[in-house]
């Protein structure tokens, strides 16, 4: 899996929204979908969807009336 972090997102937001602007652009998400306020994660299949993801949405799509970022997620350094 390949988990990307979704930012700027508006707090009205829900993982419904995020699945459907997936699905109308045909990016496949599994069902893992981690949604905080003002971002989320979500796991991409492999490797090829990620980037396919990041290229087509991040800097390009308004959800809720902010336009979204799009990125690899990187995992917190351990203390």
């Amino acid at each position: 899996m390949n988990k990307l972090y979704i930012g700027n997102l508006s707090p009205s937001v829900t993982v419904e929204d995020l699945k459907q602007l997936f699905g109308e652009r045909k990016l496949p998400l599994t069902d893992q979908v981690l949604l905080k306020s003002g971002y989320a994660f979500v796991d991409s299949p492999d490797q090829n969807w990620a980037i396919k993801a990041i290229e087509t949405l991040s800097g390009k799509v308004e959800l809720h009336g902010k336009v979204i970022e799009v990125d690899y997620s990187v995992p917190k350094k351990l203390r």
